[in-house]
Formats: structure tokens, C-alpha cells, sequence
């Protein structure tokens, strides 16, 4: 039986601090996390943004984000398990990624572009963040680190088609930008972006397919609608980093979603469970259709190659 994703993400923190996974207890010891964990919140009511260090780079972080932001300037990272068990697999694959590009869709503050041309061998980076002041962030952290010949960022959201789209920015949490419809419920201060294609992005050159070693999606339950505009990614054949979340999906986008993965990809990895067990399990990739059936939560990162 599958543990509660809640469960199961408190578990796969605690016995990978108590194997020191990836060395998290070096990179996160406890008293430094916590304290810095503190001083963060606190500080939030009182600055716009904090500067800490990622991946030997300075970077600025918007103390309105209480989740990517505060873990890097609590501990220099965000999710070493996620991101080391990403790079076991591929090299476990026989994936060669680094000299290559990687492509970040839903990128932040340089969420994971950055770090994969600092520390992870990537050549280049091309990130996509939609939402005007992480956008910002983004740029400022590029230059001033000396990347800009490195690192290309491009405002604008990716979906199933190229126009106007809404996001709504989190309430409570700049962290959790989502793209919806028209209505928007609780969720506060809609703006408009420009919405564009993978496809459309390869076709005007942007993207150079024959050079992406890896591509990582993390948009807050849009991922359907984004791989629905990525038929050249499938053609190529690039591995694929994306969040599943079924609580931020329809039914409907569900098993869109899953239909996508089982259809174009040959093979899988759950990355939270293989963080926890700290064992790369490769499945097929119509596999999703039994990870994810019907009426069981699924809140983890799948690795799609």
C-alpha cells in the first residue's frame, strides 16, 4: 500500500539525513538550517529579498517564497535528494548530459539552471519563468554571477499554444505561481503573460534539440498542457524531468498527462520513492497508468526517458 504523500516526503527526509544521502547532513547540518530557516521568516515582513549562496554562485531570493527561496538561504539548495537522485539515474541510464544544455520550464529565481552550469557539467541553460518579479530575479542572478553568456532567460510561460495566458501568483507563498483559467477562486493578484510552445521555441531556434542534454518542468500543475505542446521533445527523445501532482490536476489532465508519458517515453523513475528507498528503480513507462490510477494521490517527480 502507498504511504500518504505527506508521510512519505517526511520519511524520505528523515532516513536520508540519517544515511547522510548525498551528503545532506554535511549540506544541511541542523542547528545552521533551522536557525537560518528562522531568520529567513522573520525576515520576510521586513525585506523584499535576501541574497544567499547556491552552487558557489550569490544569488537574490524573494523572501515572499517560503519554499525554494527559504531553503536555499537556509541551506545553499533546494531538494538534494530530488536533484541527486535526478543525475544517479541518468548516469546509471548511460545519459551524457553534461557539455550539453539544459532547458528550465517554470524556472524561478534559477531554480535549477543555475546550478547545472555551476555544479552539475551542463554547458549552457535556457530558463523559462513567466511571472515579472522572479523574472527579474532571474536576469539579476544570471548577470551578476557573469553568466550571461551561459544562461538565457525568456519571460514567458510555456502551454498547448502560443498567446495570452493568465498566472496567478500564490497567496501566501510566491513559490506557487500557477497558470488557470477563468476563475480564479481565492487565489490573488491574476497577471497576463505570454504564453509559447516547446514546438514553437525549437522552430524559432531558441531551443537547439540536438543539444538538450535534459529538460526540467516544474509549473504547478501545467505540466499537461505543456508536454501537449512538446511533440518535437518526444521526437527527440530527451529525458525529461516533470512534477505529478495529483492534487493540482483534473481527472481530465490526469490521464492526458499519464497518456503522454506511457505513449512517447520507454521508461520511468519515481524519483521521490527511489530518494527514499535510495535505490534508481527503472519501470516501463506505461507503468504511470498503474503509479497513478484513478483514485491515488500522487505527489512525487517522475524522471521520463
Amino acid at each position: 500500500m502507498p504511504l500518504h504523500p505527506l508521510l512519505e516526503a517526511a520519511a524520505r527526509v528523515a532516513f536520508a539525513y540519517l544515511r547522510d544521502q548525498y551528503g545532506l547532513r554535511r549540506r544541511r547540518p541542523l542547528p545552521r538550517y533551522l536557525a537560518r530557516t528562522a531568520l529567513f521568516l522573520a525576515s520576510a515582513p521586513l525585506r523584499p529579498t535576501l541574497e544567499a549562496d547556491m552552487s558557489g554562485l550569490r544569488v537574490t531570493l524573494n523572501t515572499a517564497d517560503r519554499t525554494m527561496a527559504r531553503s536555499v538561504f537556509a541551506a545553499g539548495d533546494w531538494d538534494p535528494l530530488l536533484v541527486g537522485t535526478v543525475f544517479r539515474a541518468l548516469d546509471d541510464w548511460g545519459h551524457q548530459y553534461r557539455g550539453r544544455t539544459l532547458v528550465e520550464i517554470g524556472a524561478n529565481f534559477g531554480v535549477y539552471s543555475l546550478p547545472a552550469v555551476a555544479e552539475y557539467g551542463f554547458a549552457r541553460a535556457v530558463a523559462y519563468e513567466p511571472e515579472p518579479t522572479a523574472f527579474g530575479l532571474l536576469a539579476h542572478n544570471i548577470t551578476r554571477n557573469g553568466l550571461d553568456d551561459r544562461v538565457q532567460a525568456v519571460q514567458a510561460a510555456m502551454s498547448r499554444q502560443e498567446g495570452e495566458l493568465t498566472l496567478s501568483r500564490g497567496a501566501g507563498n510566491a513559490g506557487d505561481n500557477r497558470i488557470v483559467g477563468g476563475d480564479l477562486g481565492t487565489r490573488r493578484r491574476p497577471v497576463s503573460v505570454r504564453g509559447t510552445t516547446f514546438d514553437a521555441e525549437v522552430a524559432a531556434g531558441a531551443i537547439r534539440l540536438d543539444d538538450v542534454g535534459l529538460v526540467w518542468i516544474d509549473v504547478q500543475g501545467h505540466e499537461t498542457e505543456v508536454l501537449a505542446g512538446a511533440r518535437s521533445l518526444f521526437a527527440a527523445q530527451v529525458p525529461v524531468v516533470v512534477e505529478y501532482s495529483s492534487a493540482m490536476m483534473s481527472d481530465e489532465q490526469r490521464d492526458t498527462l499519464s497518456g503522454l508519458i506511457a505513449d512517447n517515453y520507454l521508461a520511468l523513475v519515481d524519483l521521490g520513492w527511489s530518494a527514499l528507498t535510495d535505490r534508481v528503480r527503472f519501470q516501463p513507462a506505461w507503468a504511470i497508468h498503474e503509479l497513478a490510477r484513478p483514485g491515488r494521490p500522487l505527489e512525487t517527480d517522475l524522471l521520463l526517458l
